[in-house]
């Protein structure tokens, strides 16, 4: 039960979207880029920098347009931490550790000839059986080691997933977990819904409403994505949470440029209430953005 406490707070975008994901901003600064990969060496380049390098053992694989980099951790969550304070989330060593797998990442990625669409880092607790997964576009990284993109976005845009896996425990080589390709739809989809609600968990916005649910998903051409989030005051600047959603997904669409989709679904949960858009509309909202 602490443990289901502590990861349901954990799983807050206001405090995952601030810890681990600057660790890769950061990383991207030292990247070298004298050598030059091959797209077959990727996994195996970074396995043996990790190795050689920074006595880590990593688990790599690609799938198709996916690279997948697993990490067992012998902790990962900081022994003061209780599941609350934002200060003191995980463990020293995991954090040293992210960082030299992040360096290592960015300087292969940075100086390879083709490199794979998306990468999943996936650090695990191998002891209390937790899972905290990070998922990027390489092209975000590029722009970001660039400074096409700044810190604030580039930080929105990775995906997080975290969760109690007691399947992780013992599992120094990854065999929990199936590594597969990630589309554009399912990482849009992921973003989109992290981002409605860590934009309604900011510091001004959180006075104001309470984010219960933020969930996406895109099935046959269509993203679909519902929500539950309640205003418990009175806002000081009037706020209409649907188009303020509306506008997010508009913009994140317009990022990437994607539209090889027909419409948007958008569920209020707690109302029950549900709204269709076309796709016309969804480039209308983003062309005035």
């Amino acid at each position: 039960m602490k443990w289901k406490l502590y990861l349901k707070n954990l799983a807050k975008p206001s405090l995952l979207l601030f810890s681990l994901l600057s660790l890769i901003l950061l990383s991207g600064c030292s990247c070298p880029t004298e050598s030059t990969y091959k797209e077959k060496e990727i996994p195996d380049i970074i396995k043996k920098i990790c190795r050689e390098e920074y006595n880590l053992s990593v688990t790599t694989q690609r799938v198709k347009n996916t690279l997948w980099i697993y990490a067992p951790l012998d902790k990962l969550i900081h022994k003061e931490f209780d599941g609350i304070n934002q200060d003191k989330i995980f463990d020293e060593g995991m954090l040293d550790k992210a960082m030299h797998i992040n360096i290592t990442i960015g300087r292969v990625l940075m100086s390879s000839d083709n490199t794979p669409e998306f990468f999943v880092l996936i650090f695990s607790d191998i002891k209390v059986g937790i899972d905290y997964i990070l998922i990027g576009n390489i092209l975000d990284m590029k722009k970001a080691y660039s400074g096409f993109l700044p810190e604030d976005e580039i930080r929105r845009r990775y995906v997080i997933r975290f969760k109690s896996a007691p399947e992780a425990i013992g599992d120094t080589t990854g065999f929990h977990f199936i590594p597969y390709n990630i589309t554009i739809q399912e990482f849009l989809s992921d973003q989109i819904a992290q981002r409605i609600g860590a934009q309604f968990q900011d510091e001004e916005m959180k006075k104001y409403f309470k984010v219960e649910k933020s969930d996406g998903k895109f099935v046959d051409g269509v993203f679909y994505f519902g929500y539950s989030i309640t205003e418990t005051s009175k806002p000081k600047k009037k706020t209409n949470v649907r188009r303020e959603i509306l506008k997010t997904i508009a913009y994140c669409l317009k990022s990437y440029d994607f539209q090889n989709f027909t419409g948007v679904t958008l569920t209020d949960l707690e109302k029950q209430e549900r709204t269709d858009y076309n796709k016309a509309e969804v480039i209308q909202w983003a062309n005035q953005l």
